[in-house]
């Protein structure tokens, strides 16, 4: 009876991956900064899976914490939310 519960979360973690996946090859633009007309081209973005944390993340892909944190200005990594978009590298224009 225990394993009829999982099947609604396991399909739920298949069509997020999946979605997850088209939408990874994906650019995303970001403003930061008050005032400034500067801009973050995120080149390599993650999806938050059940279980991550801003630190289990940073080491999963190798990112400096400054680099994290400078890439992801707005996140609240005591509120991180399954689905939650990362970016792990990008550039400013």
């Amino acid at each position: 009876m225990a394993r009829a519960s999982c099947k609604p979360a396991m399909l739920f973690s298949i069509v997020l991956l999946f979605l997850l996946s088209i939408s990874m090859s994906e650019s995303r633009i970001v403003s930061f900064g008050i005032g400034t007309n500067s801009a973050l081209i995120c080149s390599k973005i993650y999806g938050a899976n059940i279980g991550d944390t801003c630190f289990s993340i940073m080491q999963q892909f190798s990112v400096t914490s400054e680099a994290f944190t400078t890439l992801n200005p707005n996140i609240n990594c005591d509120k991180m939310f399954v689905g939650e978009w990362i970016c792990l590298d990008g550039s400013s224009i």
